[in-house]
C-alpha cells in the first residue's frame, strides 16, 4: 500500500471534507487518512491509479493536483 497526498481547490468547509470524503471511499481499494480543507491524504491499495482518485473527486466537484506521489512499499 502507499500514501498519496492531493490538494483540493475549492474544499472550504466541513460540508466539502464530508463531499470529498465520500468521493474517495467510494474507490475500492482506498482507506482514508487526514482529510482537512484544502487537502487529503489516503492510502491506496497498488490497483489505485492516481487519475482514479482525480476523478472520484472532479466527479463530487472539485479539482485536485498531486502533492506527493505514492511511496514505493
Amino acid at each position: 500500500m502507499s500514501q498519496v497526498t492531493l490538494e483540493v481547490e475549492g474544499m472550504s468547509c466541513g460540508h466539502c471534507v464530508s463531499a470529498v470524503s465520500g468521493a474517495l471511499r467510494s474507490v475500492p481499494g482506498v482507506t482514508l487518512g487526514a482529510i482537512r480543507v484544502g487537502s487529503a491524504t489516503v492510502t491506496v491499495e497498488p490497483t489505485v491509479t492516481i487519475t482514479q482518485l482525480l476523478d472520484a473527486i472532479a466527479d463530487a466537484g472539485y479539482s485536485a493536483t498531486v502533492a506527493s506521489k505514492p511511496d514505493a512499499n
